[in-house]
Parts: structure tokens; C-alpha cells; sequence
């Protein structure tokens, strides 16, 4: 039979010797397959598996391949940008999916960008979005939540408040009377002395004669004329300011707040209660833009109050609704608004120009004096500053395709970046505002740096770590060799057979432990030989010991047997 393979047959007498430890201690195969037994047996696969030199080759190269991959897309992953902008189908929630738009138009010139729009019920909602972080960014008005303390990314627009009166209703024309014709004949010929009557002759005459008296009557009649015409114009705005609706004049009236804008009880309470009256003295109605037409005819509102951008759909479709007959609506004048944006800075005196607001006739007829606040674009302080410096650079280069999409909606300007300015502006958008976009090598250079400085000490770690489990391993075969040396010295000093089998079930579990040892560390022709020299020392120990053992017994009891016929001799004697 040929001889087993060197590994196979230590196997082999292990299993068998183990089995023998068992049978002899009862416990002692218990310790053989211990713990350190498994974890030995895994280091072995472990160690066999990294002999197949190509296979982790090949592995090595998959992992760095996916690992490399992971990084790329994670590191190019696209940034999605949730921005809270009221209800679907209003201007701002428009703005967001015209932005969305270009965003992803531009995705091949600006970084990976996604924008999605989260739906609100209002403003306030819409800020409370962004408190809950339900949303990074947000278009609120100035007046509404934090929206002083958030970052300002764009103001995309400066709304304007508008108290419109809606025109009179036509009154039914009266039947004319018949008998009224007979008579106007007759009041004709009373006219003809006024035609015959020609005093004015010798003016003419005087004229031929002394020009200058001539000049003077003209000058004079020139100078009357002028102030008719004077008397007429302030007849006209004595007569416009008496038919005017005043805002103190607001209480017990019927104030229709159209939904689907920037107006809001709260905003009409801050105009009313600068004029001392109280929001609780008027009756205040939510109207749909679709039903205000219909109340108006009906006379179910004196007032509409709108809010909005000058030139946007909800003021322009608020007039349409208020014309009656051809006839245009007139405004309550906000003549107050230097006092109240003085007391609130979120408000600003606005001037509306003649016919800005559109409609036919055009309205307002002439300068109206209203309150205004801005529209923001703001964004939480913690977000990622290079995707807010994207995003504004999207923003303010399409400004004009925006505008045109949003039909007169929004008008984007930038916020002020002085340091003493009243909004904060974003870190990221400032960057863009002040042409210090960053690129990779400026956002992650000094990580780049501290990186490379870091990983040599790591690299000297994991070197230091690799030799204290070298000196471990050193240690770990001194202990299993003293112990070897222990074992002989105790087997020398074995007085029973007893001891000895002890000494010999401790020497099998030792030669386990150094094989498993030698197995994972892989010792070198000089460890071998010196556990070689001691395992040999320790089986001649045990076995010169075991022989002297069964030596001395042998002798004890020979000498025992020879001692008994001697004194039976000597007592028959």
C-alpha cells in the first residue's frame, strides 16, 4: 500500500489520536474541537482559497471594478431638489415645472440636477414644508413664516395688493313721456335774439383803430379760458376723490378675497388695521376665480381684494370680472403705504402706473398707491451649497425664457448682496452672484490634500498592526513550545501510570494546536525543528518514564514473590 499523503495522514492519526483522547478522559475530546479548532479550520480554507493566485485575481479585479462604479454613480448621481410652491395649477407651482424644464434641458452644461415640485395649500403651508424639511427649498412672500431668516436663492417677482371696487351696475333708462316732443319747437325761437343780438362789432372796429386794445382782450379772454379749464380739472378730482372708496370707508362692507393668489385674510388685516378698522367690522368671502364674475353681477361683493404680480392673470382676470357694461372698476387707494412699510419691512410703497393692470378701458385710469411685497425663492441654510449655486446659475441665466413662459407672472431679479442688505442671501447663490463658482479641484482639493497626507499614517497603522500580530504569532509559538518543555519536565517527574497517560492526552491535544498553528502561520524550517526536537524530547519522556514505571512495578513485585518463599522456608525452619 503506498504511503498516504503527508497532510492527509497527520489528518488521519489527529482524528484518531483525538478519538483516543476522548476515550481515555471523557472530556478531552470536547477540547479538541473547540472554538479555535473551527476558526482554524476557516483560516485554512481562507489561506487555500488565496493560494488560486488568478482566481483572486480575477476577484480583486471585479471588486475594484464595482467598487470604482459605485463611486462613479453616487458621485454623479443626480441631486433632486424638492421646492414647496403652493397649489397645483398657480403661478408658483407653474414656475417650479417651467423650471424643472430648463433644468433638465441643461442637463448636459450644468451638474446633474433634479428639481420636483411639492403641492401646498398656501404659503404658509409651503413654509412649513421647509420647517418640517418635507422640502429644500420654498417660494414664499416676505410677510410670510421665517422667510426673513431663510437664504434667498431669486425674488421672482414684487406682488402688489389691489382693493378694486366693481363698476356700478346700469340703471333701467326711464320710458319718455310723448307729450315731450310737442313743446321742444317752441324752445327753439327764444335762441334767434341771441343770434341776432352782435354787440361784439366795435370790438372789431377797435381793433382797426388801437391794436393794442385788441391784444389785451384777447389775452384776457386767452387767461379766462384757461382757468375754466382749471376750474373744470379740479371739479373733476373734487368729484373723483368724493366718488372714491376710501379704506376707512371699508367697514360694513362685503370684501371678496379671490383664491388662488397671494391674498389672504392676514394680508387684508394689515391693511385695515393701519386704518384703525378692524378685521371683525367688514364681511369677508372666499370667491373662486371661476364664480367672481358671477357675484359681481350679483351684487354679492362691494369690494375684491387681490394680490399678485402687476401684470399676472389673477389682478388682470379680478378687473375683466369687476367691468360692468363697458365700464371700469375703480381701486381703493392704499394712500398710506410709506407708513405701513415703515412699520412692517416686509412691505414697499408701489406706484402702478396708468393701465398696468389692462382691460378696457385700461385701468387704473390713473397712478394708484398701493402696498407691495416680494415674491421669494428661499432655501434652508443646512442644504448643499454647490447644487444652490446650480440651480441659480440656471435660474438667472434663463431669467427671459421664464418670463416669457410665465405670461407677465414672474420678473426674476437678484437679491442685494450688500452686507447690510434686509435679505440674507444664499452661500450658494451668492457664489454665482459674485462670479466665485467653485470647481472640483477648489471644492475638494484640500480634501484631496488631507487625504493624501491621512492615508500613509494609515498605511504605517496597518503595518504596525501586521507586525504586532506577527510578534503574536512569535509569542503564541514560544508559549506551545515552553509548554512542550513544561510537559517533558512534568513527565520526568511522574510517580503513576495514571500521570502519565494525563501527560500523554495533554501531549496529543498540544501536537493538534501546533499543526493547526503551523497551518495558519506557516513556519519555517527552524520552528519546525525546534517543535520537531521538542515533540520528539516529550515522547521519549513519556515513554522512558511509562517504561521505568512498569520497570519498577515489575520489580516490586518480583521481589515481593522471592521475599514470600524465603520466610515460609524460615518458618518451617
Amino acid at each position: 500500500m503506498p504511503p498516504l499523503p503527508e497532510n492527509l495522514a497527520a489528518r488521519l492519526w489527529l482524528s484518531r489520536r483525538s478519538a483516543g483522547g476522548a476515550d481515555a478522559t471523557g472530556h478531552a475530546s470536547a477540547k479538541s474541537m473547540s472554538f479555535g479548532s473551527v476558526e482554524s479550520i476557516v483560516r485554512n480554507r481562507v489561506r487555500m482559497f488565496l493560494r488560486h493566485t488568478w482566481l483572486v485575481t480575477v476577484l480583486g479585479t471585479v471588486v475594484l471594478a464595482g467598487t470604482v462604479t459605485a463611486g462613479i454613480y453616487y458621485g454623479t448621481k443626480a441631486t433632486e431638489i424638492r421646492i414647496a410652491a403652493g397649489p397645483t395649477g398657480s403661478a408658483n407651482a407653474k414656475f417650479v415645472e417651467v423650471l424643472r424644464g430648463l433644468v433638465a434641458e441643461s442637463h448636459s452644461r450644468f451638474s446633474r440636477l433634479e428639481v420636483r415640485l411639492v403641492p401646498t395649500v398656501d404659503a404658509d403651508a409651503s413654509s412649513q414644508a421647509l420647517v418640517d424639511r418635507k422640502a429644500d427649498l420654498a417660494i414664499v412672500p416676505t410677510h410670510v413664516g421665517k422667510s426673513p431668516d431663510w437664504p434667498v436663492v431669486a425674488i421672482l417677482r414684487q406682488n402688489v395688493m389691489a382693493l378694486i371696487v366693481p363698476a356700478p351696475a346700469a340703471a333701467p333708462a326711464p320710458p319718455a313721456p310723448a307729450p315731450a316732443a310737442t313743446p321742444a319747437a317752441p324752445a327753439k325761437k327764444p335762441a334767434k335774439p341771441a343770434k341776432t343780438a352782435k354787440p361784439e362789432k366795435p370790438a372789431k372796429t377797435a381793433k382797426t383803430k388801437t391794436g393794442k386794445t385788441a391784444k389785451t382782450t384777447k389775452t384776457a379772454a386767452k387767461d379766462d379760458d384757461a382757468d375754466d379749464d382749471s376750474d373744470d380739472d379740479s371739479a373733476k378730482d373734487s368729484t373723483k376723490d368724493k366718488d372714491s372708496l376710501k379704506v376707512t370707508q371699508l367697514a360694513g362692507k362685503r370684501i371678496g378675497i379671490v383664491t388662488g393668489n397671494e391674498a389672504t385674510t392676514d394680508l387684508l388685516k394689515i391693511a385695515l388695521s393701519h386704518y384703525g378698522v378692524p378685521l371683525d367690522k367688514v364681511q369677508v368671502a372666499q370667491i373662486d376665480p371661476k364664480n367672481l364674475a358671477d357675484a359681481v353681477q350679483q351684487g354679492g361683493v362691494d369690494v375684491i381684494f387681490v394680490a399678485g404680480a402687476a401684470t399676472g392673470k389673477a389682478i388682470s382676470d379680478a378687473v375683466a370680472a369687476a367691468t360692468r357694461n363697458g365700464v371700469a372698476p375703480t381701486f381703493v387707494e392704499i394712500d398710506q403705504a410709506d407708513g405701513i412699510a415703515k412699520r412692517n419691512p416686509a412691505f414697499d410703497k408701489a406706484e402702478i402706473d396708468a393701465g398696468t393692470f389692462g382691460g378696457s378701458p385700461p385701468t387704473p385710469d390713473d397712478k394708484l398707491t398701493t402696498l407691495s411685497f416680494a415674491e421669494y425663492l428661499v432655501a434652508r441654510k443646512g442644504f448643499s451649497r454647490a447644487s444652490v449655486t446650480e440651480l441659480a446659475k440656471v435660474i438667472y441665466t434663463s431669467r427671459l425664457t421664464i418670463a416669457a413662459q410665465m405670461g407677465g407672472e414672474v420678473k426674476i431679479e437678484a437679491p442685494s448682496t450688500d452686507k447690510d442688505a434686509d435679505a440674507l442671501v444664499h452661500p450658494g447663490a451668492l457664489d454665482y452672484l459674485n462670479d466665485e463658482q467653485k470647481t472640483f479641484f477648489d471644492r475638494y482639493g484640500d480634501d484631496i490634500f488631507y487625504g493624501l497626507l491621512i492615508f500613509p499614517v494609515f498605511g504605517s497603522a496597518i503595518a504596525g498592526l501586521a507586525g504586532f500580530l506577527r510578534a503574536d504569532s512569535r509569542t503564541r509559538r514560544l508559549r506551545h513550545l515552553q509548554r512542550v518543555l513544561d510537559l517533558v519536565r512534568k513527565a520526568h517527574a511522574a510517580q503513576t501510570l495514571e500521570a502519565i497517560e494525563q501527560l500523554q492526552v495533554e501531549a496529543d491535544n498540544l501536537v493538534i494546536a501546533i499543526i493547526h498553528l503551523s497551518e495558519h502561520e506557516e513556519f519555517d524550517e527552524s520552528v519546525r525543528m525546534s517543535f520537531s526536537f521538542a515533540l520528539d524530547q516529550l515522547r521519549f519522556a513519556i515513554a522512558a518514564r511509562r517504561t521505568a514505571i512498569l520497570d519498577h512495578a515489575a520489580g516490586t513485585t518480583a521481589a515481593g514473590a522471592a521475599a514470600e518463599p524465603a520466610g515460609t522456608k524460615a518458618a518451617a525452619a
